[in-house]
């Protein structure tokens, strides 16, 4: 066997180790807690409150603005993991990233309400400042304080700019994207 699959089984082996107890912590320590059940309400409240407030008429594209915040919020948050910027001391499942609720609802929900119902630039960017605001000096902050997150080289401020900058750069997108249709459809 060659160097780079002696060590490619060598990091298997200790990743195999890890996940182990990865999920003996999470069944013993974490699982049906109090913080848990907080992790649950995260995941579920935030998609029964769209589901109430969805324009109907505007589904695809709020979909649309809500699976890029998704996709980029899963990925920044693996990459903020495996570089050790934080780490999350309770998980709804014992899988990596462990941000489940906050990844996949609380944030992209959120994003998509304030796409929806703030349609100009202007009202759009100050409603993304008091929400980047709020997650980042009220939500964070008390995210800590109830030990589902640390962070460990990650600072607020570092928050506060990605929800603002994100959600202008995955708008400006979408964007885009409905009148490249748009245009599209009065070609045909």
């Amino acid at each position: 066997m060659d160097k780079r699959m002696e060590n490619f089984w060598r990091v298997r082996s200790l990743q195999d180790k890890i996940a182990e107890l990865d999920i003996k912590y999470w069944l013993h320590d974490e699982f049906l807690t109090g913080s848990w059940w907080l992790l649950l309400v995260f995941l579920i409240l935030p998609w029964i409150i769209w589901s109430i407030f969805l324009n109907r008429k505007q589904i695809l594209e709020t979909l649309l603005f809500g699976t890029f915040i998704i996709i980029i919020t899963f990925l920044l948050d693996l990459i903020g993991i495996t570089f050790r910027f934080w780490g999350y001391i309770t998980q709804f499942l014992p899988i990596y990233p462990g941000a489940l609720p906050f990844d996949f609802s609380m944030v992209p929900v959120t994003f998509m309400l304030l796409y929806q119902y703030f349609r100009t630039w202007k009202s759009f960017i100050i409603s993304l400042i008091f929400m980047a605001s709020a997650f980042a000096f009220i939500g964070e902050p008390f995210s800590v304080w109830a030990h589902l997150v640390i962070y460990i080289k990650w600072k607020y401020i570092y928050s506060f700019i990605y929800y603002i900058v994100i959600g202008i750069i995955v708008r400006a997108c979408v964007e885009k994207l409905v009148a490249i249709s748009k245009s599209h459809r009065s070609f045909e």
